[in-house]
């Protein structure tokens, strides 16, 4: 053990203890740096909040919900290899996790400890995770012993009954079987959240194969790996889209999760205040079953459906015209003379695989400017964080350590872009230093795509791949193209990857107003924190699960916490 960060760390907890026993916003906010960070995650509100700098910390918030808030035994965590007392990321700082302990909560923290420079000898917090990690008699179930009732009954009849009870009375309903309908399931099965999911496809995992084939998950298999079950060491290191799609087929079955697939919400589910439960009808392959949640989660992700721009001409264009989502591979396009709208990570890749199999051309239209980085560079940093020798609840843990605002704040210092040349092939940097990584949490604010390339940008450097940039389409023509610059290109195949609308466009057409009342799903708020996303909407039993792989594995635990404290009473629903 690094005994000078243990006592460094040590007897900085020491004093947040005393000052939190005491209920001493001031004294708590002095020992953090001037421009310190405070992420507090169902501690001190039962809300998700990260605050900057002494004013925020102090004024703003602790001095609201100190009084209210009573936080004991603080201890540092020297059994824990990965959060004992160590030097930090930062250069001459110290980090180290912390337990803790609430009336009704165990909880968890974690800090990053540097000198300050005009005090010798003095350490101050640049940054403090605090978390709730469980409430007490309601801790993870864990791995059960597999012998059920003295052996007289058989895993199957186990599950089937088990089955039988959630599709009757589920506590929640999860509205989609993705990636992330899948892992809050599963967290809500270990927290014992009785859990039943929809879908409308006809397997786990279409949403997946329905995708271009090409595809490949441009992450690393550590940032996207599932919650419980992390793929085997011999897995691809970028998870191609039939083995994810086939991956998520089998941990349903694995994790024992309730899953009815062809099935759909129908119009519209309504809420009953007094009984705090929802009236639900769902379309189960054609059979209709009325249900009454307790809670819905909308696990669809934060896109809608395909978007496509309504352009002057269509009707007369003699080619082909279609949206990414109904892109299917090259093959049929072998030959042709291809026009891709659109630089994200779809458009980009779509224009890779075109070329790649014999498309006569290939021109990329970037209507705006594009930030574009490296896979690789992307994954250099995921890579700080999700190493494979740690576990992946450590990463996700030391991950959320780092506030949304600072992780961006620190990545647009480094402006580390890979495409110092492609500004010369026509294309544009993105305007934010800060990389592609953070606009994950930022779908809804960003009004530029974003591309983590694993190809294309070489092809378009070479001049194989064409860019056309800043240009809107003014109207078809019969064999192509007539751009607002009055400038001409020959076409047979338009491919619109132009996103998708918001997904609340979509569950307005389902829940009607109530959609409205539930607020803006996605993208990120003014302190950095994701927009209704596990955590409270504005509309009781009303919750939304969106992000990649492990925003919904951090999540899941979050918005478990959240039900089982309605449920005990603990937390009240805003109605």
């Amino acid at each position: 053990m690094d005994t000078e960060s243990n006592r460094i760390a040590s007897a900085w907890l020491s004093q947040l203890s005393y000052s939190l026993e005491r209920k001493d916003a001031a004294s708590c906010a002095s020992l953090f740096h001037p421009n310190g960070w405070l992420r507090d995650l169902l501690v001190f509100t039962w809300n998700l909040r990260t605050l900057n700098g002494h004013g925020q910390i102090s004024e703003s918030y602790l001095s609201s919900n100190m009084e209210s808030t009573t936080i004991s035994e603080l201890k540092i965590s020297l059994e824990d290899v990965y959060f004992r007392p160590s030097p930090g990321d930062l250069p001459g700082s110290v980090t180290s996790g912390f337990t803790f302990s609430t009336p009704i909560a165990n909880g968890r923290g974690l800090f990053t400890l540097t000198r300050v420079a005009s005090e010798p000898g003095v350490w101050k917090a640049f940054t403090l995770l605090v978390s709730l990690d469980s409430l007490k008699g309601h801790e993870p179930i864990g791995a059960e012993q597999g012998v059920y009732h003295g052996n007289s009954l058989c895993w199957s009849e186990v599950r089937e009954q088990r089955a039988r009870i959630i599709e009757t009375n589920p506590h929640v309903l999860i509205v989609g079987a993705g990636q992330n309908g899948l892992q809050v399931a599963a967290r809500f099965k270990q927290m014992g959240v009785p859990t039943l999911i929809i879908d409308k496809n006809g397997r786990i995992g279409d949403q997946w194969r329905k995708r271009y084939p090409s595809l490949t998950l441009h992450t690393t298999k550590q940032h996207h790996t599932m919650l419980f079950q992390p793929y085997p060491e011999t897995w691809p290191r970028y998870t191609p889209r039939d083995k994810i799609a086939d991956w998520l087929e089998q941990y349903a079955v694995s994790r024992d999760l309730v899953v009815w697939m062809k099935s759909q919400l129908l119009p519209a589910p309504s809420y009953n205040k007094n009984k705090m439960e929802w009236a639900v009808s769902i379309d189960r392959d054609g059979k209709i079953f009325t249900i009454n949640p307790k809670h819905i989660v909308l696990a669809t992700g934060t896109l809608g459906g395909p978007y496509t721009p309504v352009i002057e001409g269509r009707d007369l264009f003699k080619g082909q015209i279609l949206h990414s989502d109904d892109y299917t591979g090259a093959p049929q396009f072998i030959g042709k003379r291809v026009v891709v709208v659109g630089t994200g990570n779809s458009g980009a890749d779509i224009a890779l695989d075109l070329h790649v199999r014999g498309a006569q051309s290939v021109t990329l239209l970037q209507r705006s400017v594009t930030c574009v980085q490296a896979s690789e560079t992307v994954n250099g940093i995921t890579d700080q964080f999700w190493r494979p020798e740690v576990p992946t609840e450590v990463a996700d843990y030391r991950r959320a350590g780092t506030p949304f605002k600072l992780m961006k704040q620190m990545l647009s210092e480094q402006k580390d872009f890979y495409w110092g040349r492609i500004g010369e092939s026509g294309n544009k940097c993105g305007p934010d230093g800060s990389g592609v990584f953070p606009l994950v949490y930022e779908l809804r604010e960003r009004q530029y795509p974003a591309w983590m390339d694993v190809g294309c940008a070489d092809r378009i450097i070479a001049g194989k791949i064409k860019v056309k940039s800043g240009l809107g389409i003014k109207r078809f023509l019969e064999h192509g193209l007539l751009f607002n610059d009055d400038t001409i290109l020959d076409t047979d195949v338009v491919i619109f990857a132009t996103g998708f609308v918001n997904i609340q466009s979509v569950m307005r057409g389902i829940f009607g107003e109530t959609i409205d009342k539930a607020g803006p799903a996605g993208g990120v708020d003014e302190e950095g924190e994701m927009r209704g996303a596990y955590r409270p909407t504005g509309h009781p039993g009303l919750w939304y699960a969106p992000g990649d792989f492990q925003i919904s594995r951090f999540g899941s635990r979050l918005l478990a916490i959240q039900l089982q404290a309605i449920e005990l009473g603990y937390m009240k629903q805003d109605i």
